[in-house]
């Protein structure tokens, strides 16, 4: 229960100085300066009341300030944008409640002990140096105090010389631990931020090598699915596309068509005009056939000059509408290269199924096959067949 409810306040604590927009290491200064208030506030006012029972007005008083301008300041931490002026402030109160209870003493000089607390606040507050300066302050109040005996009028404690002795060395030591406890933690501090922003560059480099790795990820989808001289699908991606499509027509039986398409006399190009006028002649008649045929349409190079066009939900009739329109478009294209004009012709071999009793290597022999005949038969047209026996093609 105990650890639930220091959880819980830790946590607030943290939330109210994220509020803040100050630095990280200011942010955890305020976190310390919500601890002493959270403390001191309450300890002030229990001390202040037992004084106030012992007719000791002035302690009573100057707790009671002390008190109310913690929770002011705790308040105006957000408001304030130099931070360091309410620690000042409260700290000067602070230091100067000490150091009249040095000068007052209490009960066998009891209220001088409160001055051990001075040097892990300031420390904590304003860092080893200021800290450190903060409390020598003290340790001179208390030193002048154990040399006086009053100060304003105000009588100052009978101290042994043996306790005088016994509080400068305990004192000089707390100052020194505080001031060492502060300087490691700053240590630890910053070491920990020098070790978190390398992380965070690191995490920067590691996710620009992720963000690298899925872009060369998709240019080697890319490059092992495209042809790279016509931008068009290659022959692996066109089948395992054509594939999908297979099986989508198995299950709903609608017609599926392929058609195999093959450039006529295409060496005859690259012999009289050379292999660079073949290359320009393969994309400008792919360019051609793109814009022929239906955007859903697959479309691939499967071979030299050879390629594969799939029309999905197409039966016979249609297919061939659009293989004419497109033996047309080629049969009319003139391709420039180097001040010269090329003129090409393709033939095509088309197969449609619609009962899903074949399979899809059945289908490309056909078609394959298809395309055997138009070139047989004079080039420059389509055979098309909706059934066709592999074994026995006659």
């Amino acid at each position: 229960m105990f650890n639930k409810i220091l959880s819980r306040l830790h946590t607030k604590i943290i939330e109210f100085s994220a509020s803040v927009e100050v630095s990280e290491q200011e942010k955890i200064r305020i976190q310390h300066y919500i601890i002493f208030m959270l403390l001191g506030i309450p300890t002030m006012l229990i001390f202040g009341l037992v004084n106030l029972f012992q007719a000791n007005h002035f302690i009573f008083a100057f707790t009671l300030v002390a008190a109310c301008c913690l929770m002011i300041g705790g308040l105006a931490l957000k408001q304030v944008k130099n931070v360091n002026l309410i620690y000042r402030v409260n700290t000067f109160i602070y230091v100067s409640l000490v150091g009249s209870m040095i000068i007052i003493g209490g009960t066998g000089g009891s209220k001088a002990l409160w001055a051990y607390v001075v040097p892990l606040i300031c420390c904590f507050l304003f860092g080893k140096k200021e800290g450190g300066m903060w409390s020598m302050v003290v340790l001179i109040i208390a030193i002048f105090a154990f040399s006086q005996t009053n100060i304003l009028s105000i009588e100052v404690y009978n101290y042994s010389a043996s306790f005088k002795v016994r509080f400068i060395i305990t004192y000089v030591f707390c100052t020194i631990i505080s001031i060492w406890l502060e300087n490691s933690r700053h240590y630890f501090l910053e070491k920990s931020e020098a070790i978190s922003a390398d992380l965070k560059k690191e995490h920067i480099k590691l996710k620009a090598e992720i963000e690298y790795r899925k872009e060369l990820e998709q240019e080697l989808i890319m490059i092992a699915r495209i042809d790279p001289l016509t931008g068009i699908l290659n022959r692996g991606a066109f089948f395992s596309t054509a594939e999908k499509h297979w099986n989508k027509h198995v299950r709903s039986a609608q017609p599926l068509s392929l058609a195999i398409l093959d450039i006529d006399h295409f060496k005859a190009v690259n012999d009289q005009f050379g292999h660079p006028a073949g290359d320009d002649v393969l994309i400008k008649l792919t360019q051609c056939c793109a814009n022929s045929i239906r955007s859903f349409d697959v479309f691939g190079r499967i071979g030299g000059e050879e390629f594969g066009l799939l029309f999905a939900e197409t039966d016979l009739t249609e297919a061939e509408l659009i293989l004419e329109r497109l033996r047309l478009s080629i049969e009319s294209t003139q391709i420039e290269y180097q001040g010269q004009y090329i003129s090409c012709t393709i033939s095509i071999g088309l197969f449609c199924i619609i009962p899903p009793d074949e399979v899809l290597t059945v289908m490309y022999k056909n078609a394959d096959f298809a395309l055997y005949q138009a070139k047989n038969s004079g080039r420059n047209k389509i055979c098309s067949f909706t059934r066709i026996n592999p074994a026995d093609p006659s």
